[in-house]
């Protein structure tokens, strides 16, 4: 039921993501007709940073996806854990879909020809609680080291202050939050295997997760 699952949400936000894409170029044509007419100027550096930050937070939630329907397995069976990354998925997702809303709202193509989502990212079958958590720490440092990269691109360019007090408010918050977060939960976790690894794994995916 959970491979269903993952399968069917994944089928989702890839048919969400091709009509954006069918829409964007449409826009790009309908633009190239009407002599490149622009009611809302967003840089070209900006722009593009934007439209790879989108991408960034789709393939996160992929990643996240993959690590729910792990942990779902009935040889793992950890639904605290399933439950977490399911969650962590449809966060990314979410962001993912606001940032195309932003692009939407300021007049842009929600998404760009270089648009592509990653599936390349393997669950390994060793994982554990404890190095799930540490792929998702890394995952969003660097998802916030990004999102500091599009807004000094749009500070750089054409001084974007809109979109990058945007990104600072919504996003950055949240991403240092969700840090500290998963930082925390990994300590607790190290703590708890200390005497019993699988025992204290068991008791913080019902306890802590």
């Amino acid at each position: 039921m959970m491979k269903s699952v993952f399968f069917g949400v994944v089928a989702i936000t890839v048919a969400i993501l091709s009509i954006y894409q069918e829409t964007a170029q449409a826009q790009e044509q309908t633009v190239g007709a009407t002599d490149n007419y622009q009611w809302d100027s967003v840089d070209d550096q900006c722009l593009a940073a934007l439209h790879r930050q989108i991408n960034k937070e789709f393939d996160a939630s992929i990643i996240y996806l993959k690590y729910a329907a792990y942990f779902a397995q009935e040889k793992i069976n950890l639904p605290g854990f399933e439950k977490f990354f399911f969650h962590a998925a449809a966060e990314e997702r979410e962001h993912g879909i606001k940032l195309i809303e932003y692009a939407l709202m300021r007049g842009k193509a929600p998404v760009d020809k270089h648009f592509k989502l990653n599936y390349d990212h393997e669950v390994p079958t060793v994982t554990t609680g404890e190095s799930a958590l540490e792929t998702a720490l890394q995952k969003e440092v660097e998802v916030t080291r990004s999102i500091r990269g599009v807004i000094k691109a749009c500070e750089d360019g054409s001084n974007d202050f809109h979109l990058a007090d945007y990104l600072t408010g919504e996003y950055l918050d949240e991403q240092h939050k969700g840090q500290r977060e998963l930082a925390e939960k990994i300590a607790t976790l190290k703590k708890m295997k200390k005497s019993a690894p699988k025992l204290g794994e068991f008791l913080f995916d019902k306890n802590h997760m």
